[in-house]
């Protein structure tokens, strides 16, 4: 009897152990396929999806203006015509300012708080407040005013003569007059850029001197002759690593000839002609608008003979081609958000908007003997 019981002992003892292998494997085991040899979806093992997020949608660019106000000085009318235009939408005539004699040549303060325009003929100088549309206060200047130019701060206002000795600085808000800056020679333009705020550029008109590009230093009060003749025009390229000079600056005598400048020594860099073309002017900083074209390799030269305005690339000095406009082609100012060039021509009188990626004009709107002409973004 006990080997018999030892016996069943021993049975009993193996089929418990049989039971917890079979429970212990049926936590561990996977199920066993359907029929047909095709994994059960229902009860298989669930992988983790790699997560792929929907992409964005890229934000719209807030608009920099809600209307981009043009400022057009017309000569024969003695007044400062307006036109107005929403973004990549069509300029039309919205207001007439009446100023002095002969509005000429214009500037626009960097902050796009006020604008410039000399009155050559009246020896004065009108600001325009953009928003209001109208002159708030008219400065008697030197005689016959020409250059005119703003601070890269918004402070100052600095207005050249053709006719007397000194540039005319003024304090922008009270339009004091301040101490002349006195150069000993009659001025035509002036150049002033946001990466050398204290060099003044003038050059020198109705003068048998000698030098004809030179730089007031804003805070030496010195001047350095750079030594160049028949200079008409000074501005900086777009980067401000270099100054361009045109010459002639009388439309009965052309001439294709420009000259480079390093500004840092303030010497002639180099000398090229644009064969068949007759260089004028370019936009300006501090002067003809606070908007620029964002493609920094080109500058836009208005063009005499053409007549017209080039695309120039002026690091290779090389023209890459010309919008053709009417006669007689001065000063450009920029729209970026339609991306287009408004340019005068005084001769047949036109303000022309030009589309940047065609250069092509898709636009004029009549301005009596149009000149100067300055942009200003409204919000």
């Amino acid at each position: 009897m006990t080997a018999v019981r030892a016996c069943l002992a021993l049975a009993l003892a193996a089929l418990v152990a049989m039971s917890c292998s079979i429970s212990l494997g049926s936590e561990t085991l996977t199920t066993p396929e359907p029929s047909g040899g095709q994994p059960d979806a229902s009860s298989a093992p669930l992988a983790t999806p790699s997560a792929t997020p929907a992409p964005e949608p890229s934000p719209t660019p807030t608009p920099r203006y809600s209307k981009l106000r043009v400022f057009v000085a017309s000569e024969s009318t003695n007044q400062v015509w307006v036109l107005e235009g929403p973004p990549r939408g069509s300029f039309g005539l919205v207001q007439r300012i009446p100023v002095g004699t002969f509005p000429h040549q214009m500037a626009v303060s960097p902050d796009g708080k006020w604008v410039a325009v000399n009155n050559r003929i009246a020896d004065s100088t009108s600001i325009i407040d953009p928003i209001a549309m109208k002159e708030v206060v008219r400065i008697r200047v030197g005689k016959q005013p020409h250059g005119i130019t703003f601070s890269p701060d918004s402070k100052t206002l600095y207005v050249a003569h053709e006719r007397d000795t000194y540039i005319q600085p003024i304090e922008v808000g009270s339009w004091r007059p301040q101490s002349p800056l006195v150069v000993g020679v009659p001025q035509h333009v002036l150049t002033i850029g946001t990466k050398r705020p204290n060099d003044l550029y003038f050059t020198l008109t109705n003068t048998s001197q000698n030098d004809h590009l030179r730089v007031f230093d804003l805070v030496t009060k010195r001047v350095t002759n750079i030594k160049v003749s028949d200079v008409h025009d000074a501005y900086f390229t777009p980067d401000q690593s270099e100054v361009w000079s045109s010459s002639s600056g009388f439309l009965d005598k052309p001439s294709d000839r420009m000259v480079i400048y390093d500004p840092d020594t303030k010497t002639v860099k180099e000398e090229i002609h644009l064969r068949g073309h007759y260089p004028f002017h370019t936009e300006k900083e501090n002067q003809d608008g606070v908007f620029f074209l964002a493609d920094r390799s080109i500058m836009l030269l208005s063009d005499h003979l053409g007549p017209g305005l080039m695309w120039m690339d002026w690091k290779a000095r090389t023209i890459l081609g010309e919008t053709f406009l009417g006669k007689q082609p001065f000063h450009s100012t920029y729209d970026p958000e339609g991306d287009r060039v408004l340019t005068t021509t005084n001769e047949d009188g036109m303000v022309n908007v030009i589309d940047v990626r065609t250069r092509q004009v898709t636009q004029k709107v009549p301005v009596t003997k149009a000149h100067g002409i300055a942009a200003v973004g409204i919000p």
